[in-house]
């Protein structure tokens, strides 16, 4: 399919602005843009992004995806939200800008407090 080219101009100008690509799908949407194409160029930049930034985080650190709310389950792709370190307990927010990922990362430093402090209690 062809796609327009000033509608790849305002996604890339979007994207710049440092836009999450669902919010830029929105945009493209409301603007008035084909949605046919608005899927494909959205579901093509997710594709490139997601082969040319693998995953930052090795077998020591633990992926933590979470499901927004609003967020449509099936046919939804694995992204990753909150990186913590299996060894430190160190947690890595990759998804700052979401309410939630702020909420599930308080609710494991407190988990993991609470596990360093009963841990305590056995080798010290």
């Amino acid at each position: 399919m062809d796609i327009d080219y000033s509608l790849v101009q305002r996604a890339q100008m979007l994207l710049s602005l440092n836009h999450p690509l669902a919010q830029v799908k929105d945009i493209l949407m409301r603007e008035g843009y084909p949605g046919d194409q608005v899927n494909e160029l959205i579901d093509a930049t997710e594709e490139v992004l997601n082969y040319l930034m693998p995953p930052e985080y090795d077998e020591n650190k633990i992926g933590i995806d979470i499901i927004h709310p609003g967020e449509k389950i099936e046919g939804r792709k694995p992204s990753v939200d909150i990186l913590l370190d299996k060894r430190t307990g160190k947690i890595d927010l990759m998804t700052p800008e979401l309410q939630e990922t702020w909420r599930v990362a308080n609710e494991i430093r407190k988990a993991v407090r609470g596990q360093r402090q009963y841990m305590s209690k056995f080798f010290h």
